[in-house]
């Protein structure tokens, strides 16, 4: 047995921080790519294959019920999550999309300065130089599948997600989920108008 733990275990543990290394560096490539295709998304002959490209690299599910919170998300299970999910997914997209030619436009640039991996969840941090100013985005992510997903993203400490709940449980205080939804239809047949 001791020969075993010899022969297998420990290279496998002298390993390990090789990987973590590697992962790191193919996280780092995955976030700078997103941010590639962030600046085609609304250009011609490109934006639809950008917009998959950002679509397909998060967890809309994760998403949904971090802003939905346990409580509410175990509530409305079935059908009213699927749409809320569906629905979450299209404002957000819509929103940022609109907004992505204005924020790469002024010569912004990025750099990503902190990689952590921790089993199947990981933090990335980016510096962001727009204008002669700087702030933080910090992105989170899930390893599902083999795959990396972003779950969440917080603008100096805040995240994302946080603040959309907070806005849900405040409307649900006084509102039903349907009508919810339906602020949420509401919002996306504006955008796509717009």
């Amino acid at each position: 047995m001791r020969n075993f733990i010899m022969a297998v275990i420990i290279p496998f543990l002298l390993l390990a921080p090789a990987l973590r290394a590697d992962e790191k560096e193919a996280l780092k490539q995955q976030l700078e790519k997103l941010f590639e295709s962030s600046k085609k998304v609304n250009t011609p002959g490109e934006k639809e294959k950008s917009r998959r490209e950002i679509e397909g690299a998060i967890d809309w599910e994760g998403i949904a019920r971090l802003c939905l919170g346990d409580k509410n998300t175990k509530k409305y299970q079935g059908k009213n999550f699927s749409d809320f999910r569906d629905l979450l997914r299209q404002v957000i997209s819509k929103t940022a999309f609109s907004r992505m030619d204005k924020f790469w436009s002024g010569g912004t640039k990025a750099a990503i300065d902190k990689v952590e991996v921790t089993g199947t969840q990981a933090h990335l941090g980016a510096k962001f130089n727009s204008n002669n100013e700087t702030f933080a985005l910090d992105y989170y992510l899930d390893k599902k599948g083999g795959r990396w997903f972003i779950v969440d993203v917080a603008y100096e400490d805040l995240k994302y997600s946080v603040n959309i709940k907070e806005q849900i449980d405040a409307f649900l205080k006084e509102k039903s989920f349907n009508d919810l939804l339906g602020k949420l239809r509401k919002k996306r047949d504006e955008l796509e108008k717009s």
